[in-house]
């Protein structure tokens, strides 16, 4: 480095003395197709588990919004025996062929409308003690898109909202509500208790409603709407508050109905969370060949065999 104190510089021309040892074209080669596999395989995944919580939410709505086995047996396009995609035959039995005027509009009939804490806790306790070490999720970490967090960290508990597994995370804070800043909690382990934001709303669906339709809720359009309408204080800090939400309204089902929505859907979620797990994994082996590779402290042995052996 040259220059007066406090600002020295590396001159350009002085990284033009460095001797680098670069592997052979065959070599890198050979390593770029290895990391390069693991990195279509993390994004083959993340396209897979998109797709499999899109098709439990798709299901949420059909069930409890728009109510299609209601209206399929209304316009009779179903006979027993028949089904729709998504829903086999012996399910269409748990619905009426009727629907009735109520406040939210038409809903099946024998259902009723409820506000959410009669089916869904907003913010239910849990236990951690001052200063114990456990998962932390950040609002930054926090998905945009898709249920799982970015990251989670451990780290002493201060101050924060207290969570488990099959929790679902609402942001309430602009601008993370409006960017749809949602996760749901299936990262910890079994009795776990894990922590974070004070700007999350935990919501917590009671049974026989599965925990999961909590999450698909909250990515629902109207759902969010409402929150956001909701939201209170200055210019840039709004947020929304829990009891706020106590005011939404929406259909209740009858228990065998709830009972087969988690059915259905649970396969979905846990198939979605599996392709996670194993994309951070996959990406924590990456991480980890990436620096040794560069250092040449890993080599791929015989790289023009192992190129033809693949066709490359």
């Amino acid at each position: 480095m040259t220059g007066t104190s406090g600002r020295q510089r590396v001159p350009t021309d002085s990284l033009s003395h460095l001797n680098v040892l670069i592997p052979s074209l065959p070599e890198q080669r050979a390593t770029a197709h290895i990391l390069g596999t693991r990195d279509d395989k993390i994004e083959l995944n993340r396209r897979m588990s998109q797709t499999l919580e899109a098709m439990a939410r798709a299901l949420l709505k059909a069930w409890f919004v728009d109510f299609e086995p209601v209206r399929a047996k209304i316009e009779g396009h179903w006979r027993r025996g028949e089904s729709l995609p998504g829903m086999p035959a012996e399910l269409y039995d748990l619905f009426p062929d009727r629907l009735v005027s109520s406040e939210l509009g038409e809903i099946p009939e024998g259902w009723r409308v409820v506000a959410l804490p009669e089916l869904i806790e907003i913010n239910p306790p849990r236990t951690l003690r001052k200063s114990d070490f456990a998962p932390y999720l950040d609002i930054a970490n926090m998905p945009t898109q898709g249920h799982a967090p970015e990251a989670v960290i451990e780290r002493p508990f201060g101050s924060g909202m207290r969570l488990i597994n099959g929790d679902t995370l609402l942001a309430r804070i602009t601008p993370c509500l409006e960017n749809g800043k949602t996760a749901y909690v299936d990262f910890l382990q079994e009795g776990q208790v894990g922590w974070g934001s004070t700007e999350y709303i935990i919501l917590r669906p009671k049974p026989p409603l599965p925990p999961e339709f909590a999450y698909c809720l909250a990515r629902d359009t109207e759902f969010r709407e409402f929150a956001i309408q909701s939201m209170t204080g200055t210019s840039g800090r709004q947020r929304v508050q829990p009891d706020s939400l106590s005011h939404f309204k929406l259909p209740c089902a009858p228990q065998p109905v709830a009972k087969a929505f988690g059915r259905a859907i649970d396969g979905l979620f846990a198939r979605s969370s599996a392709a996670i797990r194993e994309s951070r994994t996959l990406a924590a082996l990456r991480n980890a060949l990436l620096p040794k590779l560069i250092r040449g402290e890993i080599r791929v042995k015989d790289a023009e065999r192992f190129l033809k052996e693949r066709g490359l």
